[in-house]
């Protein structure tokens, strides 16, 4: 939508902002449950040690920091297998 040629963002109030930005993402990994942290725009940096000094890396955009399940398989009897002797 433009308005006097600028573009104007809809008006969603921060919870629908907050379940569209968690549909995206669940898109990506299903098995995130909730957004814990979000930043509208970030910027990637790194430290060089050796120069002391910051450089500006090609990764820009929204943060999510997010809470998500972790699945872990336990194999340990067939891992085990032939390692008792």
């Amino acid at each position: 939508m433009s308005q006097n040629g600028k573009m104007v963002p809809p008006n969603m109030d921060q919870n629908n902002t907050r379940l569209l930005n968690l549909t995206g993402l669940q898109r990506i990994d299903p098995f995130i449950e909730e957004i814990l942290i979000t930043a509208a725009h970030v910027t990637f940096y790194e430290f060089n040690i050796e120069i002391s000094q910051w450089s500006r890396k090609d990764v820009e955009g929204s943060l999510f920091v997010v809470k998500s399940v972790l699945v872990c398989l336990k194999l340990r009897d067939k891992v085990r297998e032939g390692l008792d002797r």
